[in-house]
């Protein structure tokens, strides 16, 4: 049986970090004050695997669909319990080999299920602590902008503040114009 991805030791919520009655549903500030897991201890693949090209996959590997699974599973049971090679001829299948084909489909796809849910919530408390990063970090250059006009020293001090946003902008203003150019690429007739 698959290991289970140890679920983090439940944490009384910080009285900041609590959402409010009003907002008993509010699951972006519930998943705030989950503990985020070490990253030390998420399992790594094993030292002999190699990723294999994505363009070799595709052309070597067949592709059964995830909603097939159960179906396949149920096929793989049936081969098993029959003798195929009489049934069906001598360039049939080894319907030994069909007990550990499901045992290790079954295995592959509960992992696969446990990490994409464990990737699901990574990236949703990532999300939130880049948001709560970026609020925090807002206030600070909107007070800074403020007081750069008073005190002008500040600059030298509050150098990485000011650099974020100016990348910041710049990205910004690069995705508006490539959205600006995509769109007036969409209305352009074809040729």
């Amino acid at each position: 049986m698959p290991s289970k991805i140890a679920d983090p030791a439940p944490q009384s919520p910080s009285p900041s970090s609590q959402a409010s009655e009003a907002d008993f549903d509010d699951t972006i500030a519930r998943n705030r004050s989950l503990a985020s897991p070490d990253a030390a201890k998420v399992p790594v693949p094993p030292s002999a695997y190699r990723p294999t090209d994505p363009d070799v996959r595709r052309r070597r590997l067949r592709r059964l669909a995830a909603e097939l699974r159960s179906e396949a599973g149920d096929a793989l049971r049936e081969a098993a319990k029959r003798d195929i090679k009489a049934d069906l001829g001598k360039h049939a299948p080894d319907p030994a080999r069909a007990p550990a084909l499901l045992e290790r489909m079954t295995s592959t796809g509960e992992f696969v299920n446990a990490v994409q849910t464990l990737l699901a919530y990574a990236r949703e408390v990532d999300q939130i602590a880049m948001s709560d990063v970026l609020i925090f970090l807002e206030a600070a250059n909107k007070e800074l902008v403020h007081a750069l006009d008073h005190e002008p020293a500040l600059a030298t001090r509050y150098a990485a503040l000011q650099q974020l946003f100016a990348a910041r902008a710049g990205a910004i203003a690069e995705g508006m114009a490539r959205a600006k150019d995509e769109a007036a690429a969409e209305k352009t007739p074809p040729k």
